[in-house]
C-alpha cells in the first residue's frame, strides 16, 4: 500500500527501526521498516501541494499529519533530490574552493552548500540545500543524514563495481528523467541527471553518454533501474545498440525487509546499504 496515514502504531520498535525519507519538487516518499524483522517494511508515497503559498509548509504539514515519522528511530536516512549538483574532484578540499565552484555553476542559488561523498576515488558531490528545509529536517528528526539522489546511486554502485578493467554503466529511471551513473573501477566518469518526454529521448541520451566516454557496444553492460515499466520500453530499443542491457539486480536484503520496498523509488532503497557521509559540510551565503 502506498497511501494511508503513518499512526504511531505502525511503528512496534522504533529503535530497531530505520526512517527512510525522498522528497522532490513534488513528492515526499517514507520507507520505515525493522532491521530485526522479516516483511515488516512499510513505504507511503505523498504528493506535495506545489500550489500551496509555501512548499515548505506544505512538506511540514505531511510530516506532522503521519505522527509516525516523529518516533525515535534507529537510524534516519533523507534523500533530496535536486538539479543543484556539482560534482568536483576530491582533491578539491578548501572549502572557498568548493564554493567558489559552486556560485561559479549557480550564481543566482541563495542555498547552502553541502558536500556529498561518492564512494570513489576521484570525485565529490556539492549539493545545494534550501536553508530553511535543512533546518526544519535537522531539527524534527534526530541525527538525520541528508543526501543528494546522485550520491545515495554512486555510493550503491561504487560498491557493485568491484576491481575491474572496464567502466560499468547504471540509469535509475523515472517517469520523465533518469540518473545516469559510470564508474570505472574506482573512477567515477558520470553522475548525471537528464529530463525527457518520451522513450526515444532517453535512448538518445544513453547512448549519447556511452559514445563521449568511448564504451564499447559489445563489452560494456548497461543496467537499468527504477520504474519497471519504462525500463520494459527501452530494454528492446536499447538492445539493438548494446549488446548487454540488463536490469539491476534489486537488493535481496530490502526484498527480505517487505515486496513494498520494490515500489519505493530505487535511489532511497538503496540508500541504508552503503556508508552515509558521515559529515556534511554546509556553507551560509
Amino acid at each position: 500500500m502506498t497511501n494511508g496515514t503513518l499512526e504511531k502504531d505502525c511503528v512496534t520498535n522504533p529503535e530497531m527501526s530505520n526512517l527512510l525519507m525522498r522528497i522532490s519538487r513534488d513528492s515526499f516518499d517514507v520507507v520505515i521498516y525493522s532491521i530485526i524483522e522479516d516483511n515488516s517494511l512499510i513505504y507511503r508515497h505523498f504528493n506535495i501541494d506545489t500550489l500551496a503559498s509555501s512548499r515548505l509548509n506544505a512538506l511540514e504539514n505531511i510530516v506532522y499529519d503521519n505522527p509516525a515519522l516523529l518516533c525515535d528511530f534507529r537510524k534516519i536516512h533523507c534523500v533530496i533530490e535536486t538539479s543543484d549538483i556539482v560534482l568536483i574532484p576530491s582533491e578539491c578540499v578548501s572549502d572557498s574552493d568548493r564554493k567558489l565552484l559552486f556560485d561559479t555553476a549557480f550564481p543566482e542559488k541563495k542555498t547552502e552548500i553541502a558536500t556529498d561523498t561518492t564512494a570513489t576515488e576521484n570525485a565529490l558531490i556539492l549539493m545545494g540545500i534550501d536553508p530553511e528545509l535543512k533546518a526544519f529536517l535537522k531539527r524534527t528528526f534526530h541525527d538525520i543524514c541528508i543526501s543528494s539522489n546522485l550520491g545515495s546511486l554512486c555510493r550503491y554502485f561504487a560498491t557493485k563495481s568491484g576491481l575491474t578493467n572496464k567502466p560499468k554503466m547504471a540509469a535509475n529511471i523515472r517517469t520523465g528523467s533518469m540518473d545516469v551513473i559510470v564508474i570505472d573501477g574506482h573512477r567515477l566518469l558520470m553522475a548525471n541527471t537528464f529530463h525527457f518526454k518520451n522513450p526515444d529521448d532517453a535512448v538518445y541520451y544513453l547512448l549519447a553518454c556511452r559514445k563521449n566516454l568511448g564504451l564499447d557496444p559489445y563489452n560494456d553492460d548497461l543496467s537499468l533501474a527504477g520504474d519497471q515499466s519504462i525500463r520494459e520500453k527501452l530494454m528492446p530499443m536499447l538492445r539493438s545498440f548494446i549488446a548487454r542491457v540488463i536490469p539491476v539486480i534489486f537488493p535481496p536484503q530490502m526484498f527480505k525487509a517487505g515486496k513494498d520496498a520494490m515500489l519505493a523509488p530505487f535511489d532511497l532503497i538503496v540508500t541504508p546499504l552503503c556508508d552515509c557521509p558521515k559529515k556534511n559540510e554546509n556553507y551560509t551565503r
